[in-house]
C-alpha cells in the first residue's frame, strides 16, 4: 500500500529554516514522486479525488525555490482567492516567508487584472483607468438596455431603450460563457447559438443584440450610472483584454514570457478556452507549464469551460509533454471508491485522460440507498441518521455534509436541522428563508396578516417599491426618499408605517402608487385564508414579473438555481400550515435559530455539489438524488422526445464529485414527489453495478406535523382599510 502524504505530517519551520528536498518528498508514493520531481517541459497531473494532489502541487512549487529557483519566476494560478491564500499559508510553513517573495498566486482574475493595471497605465496613462463591472452597475444597465425607449429617452439609443423582454440573469451567464470559449460580440448569434443548442432563433438574436449593447454600454461615454463617466471591464473583460494585450503586441508578450520560467495551474479541469489559452501563450517559449487537474471533476460548463477544448488538448498543445496519473485514493474507504470508479466510467471521456482511481483502504460500510414520499420524509430521515451517527459513532457535527443539486432544495432540511436542534452552516449561499425573492414574498404575506406590526413596518418597506402590474405597465417606484419621509410621518403620528400611507397627502403620481400597492395587499388578503393562495396571488399581482425583468430568474452562483423554484418551494412548503400567521411565525422562529445556528462551531455543513468540491467529510448525504433534480431538469435536453445523452455528462460529473467527498459512507436519498411531480431516482443508479443491486429502502414515514398548528388565524380585516 502506497503511502500517503495528505496523512503524513511536514513539519513547519521558521523562516530561516526552509525545509530541504529530501524533507519534501517524505512519504510521496512513486506518482507523486514524479509529478514532485517534474522540472523542465509540460506536464499534465491527472489528479483523482483523495490523490493527494494539492500537497504534491504546494511541495513541488516549494522545491523548485529550494533547488534555486528565485520566487518572481513562478506563477501559480488557482482557482479560489481562497485556494491561493491556503497554498500561500502552506508554502510559508514550508519556505518561510521570505522565500517568496516575488512569487504570484492567484486566480486568473487576479493576474490578468494586475497586468491591466500595470500595461494600461504605462501605455494611456489616466485614460488607461478602468472602473470593474460589478453586479449592481450589471442589473442597472441590462434594465436600461432591455427598457421601452421612452422610458430612456434621455440616454443614446442604441445602446439604452431596446425593448427587449429577457431574463436579465439569463443573458449575462450567456455572455460570460460566450467570452469565456474566446468568442466576441461581432459573432455574437453564432456563440450563444453553438453554446445554447436549445434557444430559439428569436432568443438567441436577442441576447446577441442585448451583448452588443452591454459592450457598447461599458464605454466611457455612455457610462450612466456614474457622475464621472469611466470605461468599465466586467471580470470576463480582465481575461479577455489581457489575451488580447499579449497576444497582439510581441513587446508585451514577450515580457511577460521572460517574466516567469515556471507556471503552475490548479485545478486545470475548470478552466475556461480564454484561460486555457493564455496559459499556453505565457509558456510558449520555455513550455514550462504543470497542469493539475481531474476531467472527471469538471463541473463548470455554465462558466464556459469544457474539458473536451482544454485539458484533453494537453497533447496537441504540448506533444512531447508528460501525462502523470495519481490514481491513489487514499480519501475514502474502498467501496465508496469502486461505485465512484463505476459511475465515473459511463463518462464520455477520450481514454488517455480518463483516470480510474485506486482504493488504498480496505472496502467499508455499502452506501444507502433511501427513497422517501416527499422532502420532509426524506429530511427527516436524514436527521435521524445523523443522530444515529452522532450516538454511534462519536463524530462531530462537522464531520457530516448534506449535498443538493440546487440552493431551492436546501428548505426541508435547513426545516428539519433546525426542529431537532442540530446547528448546520451553509457554504457559499444563503439560508432559504434568507433569499431575497423568499423575504420578498414572506413580506406580502406578512401584510396580508398583519400590515401594523413592527414586521409590519419592515415588510411594507421592502416591497413598497416592487411594481405589481394592476395597472398594466409595472411602473410603482417611490424610492428610497419617500420612504424616509413616510417613517418619519409615521414616527410623527405614533402609527404604523402602513396607516401613515393611509395618511399622507402626495403628488399625484405618488398617490396612484400607494393606492396601487394598498389595493394590491387587499387583493391578496381576499384571495383566500390559506398561506399557499395568498402567496399564490402575491405572485400573480407582479412580483414574478419583477423578479425576472429586475433579477433575473436564475441565482447569481449560476448552478442550475432559480428564484422561480425557490418560490415554488415556499409556496409547497406552505401547505403545512392551517392559517398564514401560523406560517409567519414559525419562518420567524426559523430563521432566528439559523442565525444561532450558523455560530457554532461545530455545524452540520450543508450546501450544494458545487459548492463541495476539494472538501471531504466522514459521511456524506447526497439528497434529491431523482431524475430532474440530479441530473436536474434545466441541464437536459431533448431531440424529438429523446433524452440527449451529452446533456447528462455534466450532470454524471457532479454527481461523481457528491460521492467522493465521503470518507467512510454515504447515503443516496430522493423523493417521490417533489412541488407535486412524481419523481424517479435518478439515473445515475443504474450506472452503478454495486448499488443497483443494493435492495433499496423505501421510508414512508410521513413529515412531522408542523409545531405551530395550533396557532389561530389573524382575521381582522379592518386592520387592511
Amino acid at each position: 500500500m502506497s503511502a500517503n502524504p495528505t496523512r503524513h505530517s511536514v513539519n513547519a519551520v521558521s523562516a530561516n529554516q526552509p525545509l530541504t528536498t529530501d524533507q519534501l518528498s517524505d512519504g510521496l508514493n512513486a506518482q507523486q514522486m514524479q509529478a514532485f520531481a517534474h522540472t523542465d517541459g509540460a506536464a499534465l497531473v491527472l489528479a483523482g479525488a483523495g490523490s493527494g494532489k494539492t500537497t504534491v502541487l504546494t511541495r513541488r512549487i516549494a522545491r523548485l525555490i529550494a533547488d534555486g529557483v528565485p520566487p518572481e519566476k513562478i506563477l501559480v494560478t488557482t482557482f479560489t482567492k481562497r485556494a491561493a491564500q491556503e497554498m500561500g499559508d502552506r508554502l510559508v510553513a514550508m519556505c518561510g516567508e521570505d522565500a517568496l517573495a516575488g512569487i504570484w498566486i492567484g486566480t486568473f482574475h487576479a493576474h490578468c487584472l494586475r497586468i491591466l493595471k500595470r500595461e494600461w497605465a504605462e501605455r494611456f496613462g489616466k485614460e488607461g483607468k478602468f472602473d470593474l463591472a460589478d453586479e449592481y452597475w450589471q442589473k442597472r444597465v441590462l434594465r436600461a438596455i432591455m427598457g421601452k425607449s421612452d422610458d430612456y429617452a434621455r440616454l443614446p439609443q442604441p445602446p439604452f431603450g431596446q425593448n427587449i423582454r429577457f431574463d436579465p440573469k439569463s443573458a449575462l451567464l450567456a455572455i460570460s460563457s460566450a467570452k469565456n470559449s474566446g468568442y466576441t460580440a461581432e459573432n455574437g448569434e453564432t456563440a450563444i447559438a453553438r453554446l445554447n443548442p436549445d434557444w430559439e432563433p428569436p432568443a438567441v438574436q436577442n441576447a446577441a443584440k442585448i451583448w452588443r449593447c452591454y459592450e457598447s454600454a461599458k464605454q466611457k461615454e455612455n457610462d450612466v450610472t456614474s457622475k464621472v463617466p469611466s470605461r468599465r471591464l466586467d471580470f470576463d473583460d480582465l481575461l479577455v483584454e489581457a489575451f488580447v494585450l499579449l497576444r497582439d503586441d510581441k513587446a508585451a508578450r514577450e515580457r511577460y514570457q521572460n517574466q516567469w520560467d515556471y507556471l503552475l495551474v490548479d485545478e486545470t479541469q475548470d478552466t475556461s478556452q480564454i484561460q486555457w489559452d493564455f496559459a499556453v501563450l505565457l509558456a510558449k517559449q520555455h513550455g514550462n507549464l504543470f497542469l493539475v487537474g481531474d476531467v472527471g471533476q469538471s463541473v463548470y460548463g455554465f462558466r464556459g469551460c469544457d474539458p473536451r477544448l482544454t485539458v484533453m488538448g494537453f497533447q496537441k498543445a504540448f506533444p512531447l509533454g508528460d501525462i502523470i496519473r495519481l490514481s491513489s485514493n487514499y480519501r475514502s474507504q474502498g467501496t465508496v471508491v469502486t461505485v465512484a470508479n463505476e459511475l465515473i466510467a459511463h463518462a464520455d471521456l477520450d481514454d488517455r485522460y480518463r483516470l480510474a482511481m485506486e482504493a488504498t483502504r480496505v472496502e467499508g460500510e455499502t452506501p444507502l440507498l433511501t427513497q422517501h414520499v416527499d422532502g420532509e420524509s426524506e429530511a427527516a430521515w436524514v436527521v435521524e441518521q445523523l443522530r444515529e451517527r452522532l450516538n454511534t459513532e462519536h463524530l462531530q457535527f462537522k464531520d457530516i455534509a448534506v449535498l443538493y443539486r440546487t440552493n431551492a432544495y436546501s428548505r426541508a432540511i435547513e426545516d428539519a436541522l433546525i426542529a431537532m436542534g442540530i446547528p448546520y452552516v451553509i457554504t457559499g449561499g444563503t439560508g432559504f428563508y434568507n433569499r431575497k425573492e423568499v423575504k420578498d414574498l414572506l413580506a406580502y404575506l406578512q401584510l396580508s396578516v398583519d400590515p401594523h406590526s413592527t414586521a409590519g413596518d419592515a415588510a411594507a418597506k421592502r416591497v413598497l417599491n416592487i411594481a405589481s402590474k394592476r395597472l398594466g405597465a409595472p411602473t410603482r417606484f417611490l424610492g428610497a426618499g419617500f420612504i424616509r419621509q413616510v417613517e418619519e410621518s409615521a414616527e410623527k403620528l405614533q402609527c404604523s408605517f402602513y396607516e401613515a400611507l393611509r395618511r399622507g397627502s402626495y403628488k399625484t403620481t405618488q398617490d396612484v402608487a400607494v393606492r396601487d400597492f394598498r389595493e394590491q395587499i387587499k387583493e391578496i388578503h381576499a384571495a383566500g385564508d390559506s398561506a399557499a393562495v395568498r402567496l399564490t396571488a402575491a405572485r400573480n399581482s407582479g412580483y414574478d414579473d419583477y423578479i425576472l425583468a429586475e433579477e433575473g430568474e436564475k441565482e447569481d452562483d449560476g448552478e442550475g438555481s432559480s428564484r422561480l423554484e425557490n418560490l415554488d418551494e415556499l409556496v409547497a412548503s406552505s401547505a403545512r400550515f392551517h392559517s398564514p400567521d401560523a406560517m409567519l411565525t414559525f419562518v420567524a422562529g426559523q430563521i432566528r435559530k439559523a442565525n444561532e445556528s450558523s455560530r457554532s462551531l461545530d455545524a452540520v455543513n450543508i450546501m450544494t455539489i458545487h459548492r463541495s468540491k476539494g472538501l471531504e467529510w466522514n459521511a456524506v448525504f447526497v439528497i434529491g438524488f431523482a431524475m430532474n433534480l440530479l441530473p436536474h431538469h434545466r441541464c437536459l435536453r431533448y431531440v424529438d422526445g429523446e433524452l440527449l445523452a451529452e446533456s447528462l455528462e455534466e450532470e454524471r460529473r457532479l454527481a461523481y464529485v457528491a460521492i467522493t467527498r465521503a470518507k467512510e459512507r454515504f447515503a443516496l436519498s430522493w423523493p417521490q414527489y417533489h412541488n407535486g411531480k412524481a419523481l424517479g431516482p435518478s439515473p445515475f443508479l443504474n450506472e452503478m453495478p454495486t448499488l443497483a443491486s443494493q435492495v433499496m429502502t423505501a421510508i414512508t414515514t410521513p413529515p412531522p406535523e408542523s409545531p405551530l398548528s395550533d396557532e389561530e388565524l389573524y382575521d381582522d380585516a379592518d386592520d387592511l382599510d
